[in-house]
Parts: structure tokens; C-alpha cells; sequence
């Protein structure tokens, strides 16, 4: 995973939102260091997206709940009833 992110921030850090941090970073501790840096910045960036999208995306409905399209649910239209059967005669 840390090679796949290293690689993405070879391009990255030529980006104009990187750059800055990348320039600033490599006169302190060295290129490669600066590189692993935005690295992890990009990876940051990535799970913000992620779970943003998660708390942001609209839930699908339940399974078996009623959609817009088909308009409230009626007895007649469950599937699976929660009283008990009636006891069978034995004859």
C-alpha cells in the first residue's frame, strides 16, 4: 500500500496543493521523507472522502419497506405473518 501511495504522490506533489507543504517538508527532512508525507496526506484525503460519502449517501430502504413509487404498505401485501398458525386437526 505504501508503494501505491508513494507512487500517487510523485505526481501529487507537483500539484498546487501539495507543492507548497512537499517544498517546505523536503528542505527540512529530505525528498523522501517528503514524499512519504504527502503520501500519507493523500491517504488522509482519501478516507475523508470515504466516509463522508458514507454519512452523506442516501440510505436505500429497507428490504420489504414501502418505496415512493408503492405507496403505503398494506396487510394484504406482507409476506410473512408473526401470529401462529392455527393447531391442525387430527384426523
Amino acid at each position: 500500500m505504501r508503494r501505491v501511495l508513494c507512487q500517487a504522490a510523485q505526481t501529487a506533489k507537483r500539484a498546487p496543493q501539495f507543492a507548497a507543504s512537499y517544498q517546505a517538508i523536503a528542505r527540512r527532512r529530505g525528498t523522501k521523507i517528503a514524499t512519504t508525507a504527502i503520501a500519507r496526506k493523500l491517504l488522509t484525503r482519501a478516507c475523508h472522502l470515504l466516509t463522508d460519502a458514507g454519512t452523506t449517501a442516501p440510505q436505500a430502504p429497507a428490504r420489504g419497506a414501502p418505496t415512493d413509487r408503492e405507496g403505503p404498505q398494506t396487510p394484504g401485501k406482507l409476506a410473512f405473518s408473526h401470529e401462529p398458525a392455527p393447531p391442525r386437526s387430527m384426523t
